[in-house]
């Protein structure tokens, strides 16, 4: 008995750092615009991802002054509506907090970082973007980084994983609760078709 109980023991601390992974994540479909989209939580911490169709994406960017050509690579680059919340309650909701510089893409085992809004405007500096269009941007996107300090604080944006349309993915997101880092993985994400 003495035996089982320590290779219990043994396997639970084995298992332990795993543990930070596990978080619910559901996955579910408009009917009516058969759009998917991803919902983890774990904690005090919520993220929605929500797929965007190119067109939609194209159309917004070029409504805000980008030119056509602009406008499509965005559209093209795989581009989710996010929603970040605190979900704590009122009594004991913690801070909660993310860079996506932290976070990760994972496609056919290799591994690498997401397009941050930063890397779209270096690639604009030889463009010709005006201050009207890049402020629009930087408003629409989801913050590189945030902080929701309490019950309730959210933010969203479009964030884009720079992938083409219909690639597979899996995404390591990764956030601090009251200072401790926490990440999961959501897994077989799916970039909208260019229809």
């Amino acid at each position: 008995m003495q035996l089982l109980a320590r290779q219990c023991y043994y396997i639970f601390l084995l298992l332990l750092p795993l543990a930070d992974t596990f978080a619910a994540v559901k996955l579910t479909e408009n009917s009516t615009t058969q759009l998917q989209s991803w919902h983890l939580t774990k904690g005090d911490f919520s993220l929605k991802l929500i797929q965007r169709l190119p067109d939609q994406t194209r159309a917004f960017f070029q409504g805000r002054g980008f030119s056509k050509k602009i406008a499509n690579d965005i559209a093209l680059s795989c581009v989710f509506q996010a929603i970040g919340t605190n979900i704590g309650t009122i009594k004991n909701a913690e801070s909660v907090s993310y860079s996506l510089k932290d976070w990760q893409v994972r496609v056919k085992q290799k591994i690498r970082k997401i397009k941050l809004k930063e890397s779209w405007k270096e690639q604009w500096q030889k463009a010709d973007v005006s201050s009207a269009s890049k402020i629009a941007f930087t408003w629409a996107t989801f913050p590189t980084k945030q902080r929701f300090a309490g019950a309730g604080d959210y933010g969203w944006g479009m964030i884009s994983f720079d992938l083409p349309p219909e690639t597979i993915f899996d995404l390591k997101v990764v956030w601090k609760q009251n200072n401790k880092l926490h990440h999961a993985w959501i897994h077989s994400l799916k970039c909208p078709e260019d229809r």
